[in-house]
């Protein structure tokens, strides 16, 4: 978080992010609002603003960002309770929710802390769209029709550990 070079050592373990059915996977830490105290001490990137929760308030100010109340309702999702964000009540921020807080905090409530929620996700997954819609190379640009398969894969489904084998990116069990 430094800076600096990468160690060259440094490689993914996809044994450790997914599971392949060999006891190696670990579980990542849940999603929240709790940030890391080293979150808190970043290099000065702006006059003496350390704090990255100061940074993404700052530039949710800056660019005039819409409240995470006010995106899932332009989304048509469903959005948090007031009670899921008492903790904001305070600082006056539990209708107008900061947008990266309330998508943290989506995750935390909806799905328990496993994966992005409904505004979060689809967030994502529309910059994906929107780069390989983009990308004259893609798939999608190419062929919008185009559905993925592996020669492995039962009934035409398969999972992210079967592509990373297929890809031969894991040893192999």
């Amino acid at each position: 978080m430094r800076g600096g070079k990468r160690a060259p050592s440094r490689f993914i373990d996809w044994q450790t992010f997914f599971d392949f059915g060999d006891g190696k996977v670990r579980p990542s830490k849940k999603i929240d609002t709790k940030l890391s105290t080293t979150l808190f001490d970043l290099p000065a990137v702006r006059g003496d603003i350390q704090s990255l929760a100061q940074l993404n308030l700052l530039r949710g100010l800056t660019f005039s960002l819409p409240s995470g109340q006010s995106v899932a309702k332009a989304m048509n999702l469903p959005i948090l309770n007031t009670t899921d964000l008492a903790d904001l009540v305070d600082f006056k921020l539990h209708q107008r929710t900061p947008l990266w807080f309330y998508i943290l905090r989506e995750a935390e409530v909806k799905e328990n802390g496993e994966r992005l929620g409904p505004v979060g996700g689809r967030i994502i997954a529309e910059v994906f769209l929107g780069l390989l819609q983009g990308d004259s190379m893609s798939y999608l640009r190419q062929d919008p029709r185009w559905i993925p398969t592996l020669p492995s894969a039962v009934e035409g489904t398969f999972r992210m550990a079967d592509l990373l084998r297929f890809a031969g990116v894991v040893a192999p069990l």
